[in-house]
């Protein structure tokens, strides 16, 4: 129940991170966020799942030694 716990507040906090990333490069002019998100490509979508797995399987290895 307790990796339930960290992983939803774990995908929460980065959901949050990568909302504001959006926002602020709208605000800033830098283009709209649709139009960022609409121009990746699949390949980009699975880089992204594969960074976000490999970013888990290390905190999973970070916290799995203190244990």
């Amino acid at each position: 129940m307790k990796s339930i716990l960290v992983g939803a507040a774990g995908g929460a906090l980065l959901g949050v991170a990568f909302a504001w990333v959006a926002a602020e490069n709208d605000e800033a002019g830098e283009g709209n966020a649709a139009n960022a998100i609409a121009s990746l490509s699949p390949l980009d979508y699975f880089q992204m799942g594969i960074a976000i797995l490999t970013l888990a399987r290390q905190l999973g290895g970070m916290f799995g030694k203190g244990a």
